[in-house]
């Protein structure tokens, strides 16, 4: 699976850095921190992406359970899409005795790299049952450059 073409700056480096950051939390937890002391440092959460390249476009697809359309914004550029929602903590009543809670509260935001150039003014995006869908077609001149060649004999 080809990931990237070219380098793509400095958001290769910080979704690394993400996916690391993912992996020790969801390993380790937030290393018992209270909530007050987690909602004070702003923790980010990252919610599952799938990126699925086909012959003239790409898809995206995103986990966002329990967030509001409205409260998403997708920006697309020719060779990046950026994620950003924020879902806030709903404050249940004392009576409810929460033990323990895994639900993630905050703000996300993730850029995803391009392989190749898009035409980002014909980006097209759904939001349904949770999944956030982006379709994405690739540049005329990435169909320009793909060509087919037949095996001679």
């Amino acid at each position: 699976m080809r990931y990237m073409a070219k380098y793509r700056g400095p958001y290769v480096i910080r979704n690394i850095q993400d996916e690391l950051n993912r992996i020790l939390e969801d390993t380790f937890g937030e290393m018992n921190l209270p909530e007050a002391e987690r909602e004070k440092e702003g923790r980010i959460w990252r919610p599952a992406v799938e990126m699925k390249e086909e012959n003239d476009e790409y898809t995206i697809k995103a986990e966002l359970p329990g967030i509001e359309k409205d409260n998403i914004d997708i920006e697309v550029t020719e060779e990046s899409i950026t994620i950003k929602a924020e879902t806030e903590h709903k404050k249940e009543e004392e009576k409810e005795n929460i033990y323990k809670s895994e639900f993630r509260y905050g703000k996300f935001m993730r850029t995803i790299p391009f392989p190749s150039e898009v035409d980002s003014s014909k980006a097209k995006a759904e939001y349904k049952d949770g999944i956030l869908k982006i379709t994405v077609p690739k540049s005329e001149e990435e169909h320009k450059k793909m060509k087919k060649i037949k095996i001679e004999e």
